[in-house]
């Protein structure tokens, strides 16, 4: 291995690194890098890259593919991932090991895939620009990272041009170009990418400065609503029973406050108004959107946050790339469904379970409403009650190991018998009065015995022996007083107290009361929080908001009225999972049947508050990267320098045969041009300037000789082989004479213009020849028809 190699080998490693090390120390982006892509990006990749580098005297190419496959098997094992993670390392690890051996180790059958490698360079240049899109993420982070951002800037320049230079000097380590060629191409390539920075990047693309016109404006004026006919048009009542609601109250106002005013998180709540949080989208209701999700069970402190769901790190983390879920998902009862919020909240809340998150989006003209959050969950799109008659069967070994921290009961023994007996009482108090419960309750009536069907049949329909728990857990809740409660106590202290003396609390008391009798009773559970968005929660006021907010701003008008939904502070909500088997986690709404708040107590009495958008504000002009306009473009471009292409080498070669036509010298150069494109076309070498036609053809003759030992030895795999030998012999025969013929036509004088005739239908012959023992085969033929080759003869 020479010296020129091993450094040309750690300056492309080191660009690797430089480029996956920027995302680590850039503020305005996190990877969810999570320890298969810890493995993948920074184990198995350089192992792989090292690997292939290693020279064949040292060690075997077969050694290397082995010693491969097995690294990459033991840390499938280490890491533990499923069948799509294990084909995620071997195409990681396969790509990796084929483009360094082809660059520095490739064997002689594979030179001809060598040329893959030039999309290197444009691979890290791309993580390089997806760094700068997302530096803008915000002013505190653009701030921050204002010289980084401009460094990043001008190194995605810099990898490209080394990695360039890299790939060409392994592709040709024996090049005869001269150093002020190489140095002219350098140079082309310096002032395009100077191009493509100063033409298609925003000139202020690395600023994010904003210039606010403030305006004070303390006192939240009332809104009306824009719209003749009153309230906007809604279908309502699409979801099922979620918080109660109370009707009887004061009438709720909409209000505006200057977004300069605007508190932050959405208010304290002791001016008895609710701040608006998100606008949220989505064709389906309710949507539970939850970040954190609490599966542990303290015998003090209550359900605490699961430090090993994976779920509670999405929130936080700010995606480089679109994060998507590889885990196993039930499909029974679930749909995919795409949810998009406008949020105040960077951090993001989504549907159980997420399937794909894409990154977070800067909006620009929003006010407080900043970040746009875009969610596709594998949502369970029907009211869970409604699975009360599915067949039910036990967990199985794998489901109980993978839920054992959902079904653990860590309580002191006083407490666990107190609550024990209490789940005792409301189970047999459900068995004992289960149908009259039923039957005075319609929505009950609805989930058993169905819609429209309000007289009991008498048929005893059987029952999911799950279902039936909730069901009896949630009824045993109609005595309870739902309220506000500004103190989030999850302990198991609150419980009791909850649960044997207040009989009063809001959605925590509930859900953490219900998750705890539910795990007792046998089935796995946990707590989130998040924010619920739901048509019944949705006021007059409510809507008039999503009115005056859909009309201000673009990104809203995207979606139909009746599929937005307005969040605010009051809706944070904290709500029960059961996982089921057959269907996984479900979401539960643990105050369904409790006794609904009265007074100010009922938040849908507190009036409503938006963001007003100040019309007279100005923002710098930062644009949103371009990738569409920029890909589209580059798409165009690209199939019309195809065609250009094509055209330029057709139509040259339809002028060369016309000139043929003529016969004479100039006939003998053209047919000796197109005999060179078709020879090109159909893979042989190109002619260097240099040589002359005789010094052509014995280059040829080398080059076939070499494809005949080639066959030789592989054998079996060409079809023919004898005949195939035959072929290549008499091509190069031909080709000889076709060259001395033509020489002799070019450069002897004759006395008799019949003779160059002659010697001219010679040369067409021997033409016809060559190309009839050109390649054969169906691929050689399309091969032949789509090769540019020829353009090189220009």
């Amino acid at each position: 291995m020479s010296k020129s190699s091993i450094i040309l080998f750690s300056i492309r490693l080191l660009l690797y690194f430089s480029v996956i090390i920027l995302i680590f120390i850039h503020p305005g982006v996190a990877v969810s890098f999570d320890r298969i892509g810890i493995i993948q990006w920074f184990i198995i990749i350089p192992a792989m890259i090292i690997i292939a580098f290693i020279p064949e005297s040292h060690f075997k190419m077969r050694f290397k593919r082995i010693a491969s496959l097995a690294l990459i098997l033991i840390l499938s094992l280490v890491a533990g991932v499923s069948v799509f993670g294990a084909i995620q390392f071997l195409a990681a690890g396969f790509i990796s090991f084929m483009l360094t051996s082809l660059l520095f180790n490739r064997p002689p059958l594979y030179a001809k895939f060598a040329k893959i490698t030039i999309l290197e360079p444009f691979f890290l240049a791309w993580v390089c620009l997806r760094l700068l899109s997302l530096s803008r993420s915000g002013e505190d982070i653009a701030g921050q990272s204002f010289a980084l951002t401009q460094f990043i800037l001008v190194w995605t320049a810099v990898v490209f041009l080394l990695h360039c230079v890299v790939i060409y000097l392994c592709l040709y380590p024996k090049s005869q170009a001269k150093i002020l060629n190489e140095g002219l191409v350098f140079l082309f390539s310096v002032l395009a990418i100077s191009f493509i920075l100063v033409a298609v990047l925003p000139p202020d693309f690395v600023r994010n400065a904003i210039m606010n016109n403030l305006r004070s404006e303390k006192i939240p004026p009332i809104i009306k609503s824009s719209n003749d006919r009153g309230l906007p048009t809604r279908d309502g009542g699409r979801g099922r029973r979620t918080l109660p609601r109370n009707q009887n109250g004061r009438q709720q106002e909409l209000r505006g406050l200057s977004e300069h005013e605007w508190p932050g998180r959405g208010g304290s709540g002791s001016d008895n108004r609710q701040y608006m949080v998100k606008i949220v989208a989505s064709q389906k209701e309710p949507v539970y959107m939850g970040n954190i999700f609490r599966g542990k069970l303290d015998p003090a402190e209550g359900f605490i946050i699961s430090t090993d769901e994976q779920l509670n790190n999405l929130a936080q983390q700010r995606f480089f790339i679109t994060w998507s879920d590889s885990e196993h998902e039930y499909t029974i009862g679930r749909e995919i469904q795409e949810v998009f919020s406008l949020s105040t909240l960077q951090q993001k809340y989504f549907p159980y379970r997420p399937v794909s998150i894409d990154p977070t989006i800067l909006n620009e003209d929003s006010g407080p409403l900043r970040y746009i959050h875009q969610v596709v969950s594998n949502m369970h799109v029907n009211d869970p009650l409604m699975l009360i008659h599915a067949p039910s069967r036990p967990f199985s070994t794998f489901e109980k190991f993978i839920l054992d921290q959902y079904l653990e009961i860590t309580l002191d023994e006083s407490d666990r018998e107190m609550f024990s007996e209490w789940l005792n009482n409301a189970l047999q108090d459900w068995k004992n009065n289960s149908e009259e419960i039923i039957l005075n309750d319609r929505y009950l009536n609805d989930i058993f015995y169905g819609k429209y069907d309000y007289e009991f049949t008498g048929i005893k329909l059987p029952r999911n022996e799950y279902l039936d728990i909730i069901i009896a857990l949630l009824v045993s809740f109609s005595k309870y007083q739902y309220n506000l409660n500004p103190d989030d106590d999850h302990s198991i202290e609150a419980i009791k107290n909850f649960l044997f003396n207040s009989a009063e609390g809001d959605c925590v008391e509930f859900s953490n009361t219900l998750a705890l009798l539910g795990r007792l009773a046998g089935i796995p559970s946990r707590v989130v929080t998040g924010y619920i968005a739901a048509e019944s929660l949705q006021t007059p006021a409510h809507l008039r908001g999503i009115e005056a907010l859909q009309a201000q701003i673009p990104v809203l008008r995207q979606f139909a009225f009746s599929d937005l939904f307005m969040v605010t502070n009051l809706h944070s909500h904290s709500w029960t999972q059961f996982y089921i088997p057959d269907y996984g986690w479900l979401d539960f709404e643990a105050t369904a049947f409790s006794l609904p708040p009265e007074g100010m107590g009922d938040f849908n009495n507190w009036d409503v508050v938006i963001p007003l958008l100040d019309e007279n504000k100005t923002f710098s002009q930062i644009k949103k990267f371009p990738w569409r306009a920029v890909g589209r473009t580059s798409i165009i471009l690209v199939i019309a320098a195809i065609v250009c292409a094509y055209a330029l080498r057709y139509i040259r070669e339809l002028v060369l045969y016309f000139n043929v036509r003529r016969g004479g010298r100039r006939g003998a150069r053209s047919l000796y041009l197109l005999l060179l494109a078709r020879l090109a076309a159909d893979g042989q070498p190109i002619k260097p300037a240099s040589k002359t036609a005789h010094e052509y053809s014995e280059q040829i003759a080398v080059s076939n000789r070499t494809n005949g030992s080639e066959q030789r030895a592989i054998g079996p795999m060409v079809r023919n082989k004898e005949q195939g030998i035959v072929d290549i012999m008499a091509n190069t025969l031909h080709l000889k004479t076709f060259a001395d013929i033509y020489s002799e036509i070019r450069w002897r004088q004759f006395n008799n213009p019949a003779e160059i005739d002659q010697r001219f239908k010679i040369l067409c012959n021997e033409y016809d020849k060559i190309l009839v023992l050109r390649k054969r085969g169906l691929h050689h033929v399309i091969k032949r028809i789509f090769s540019l080759r020829g353009l090189a003869y220009l």
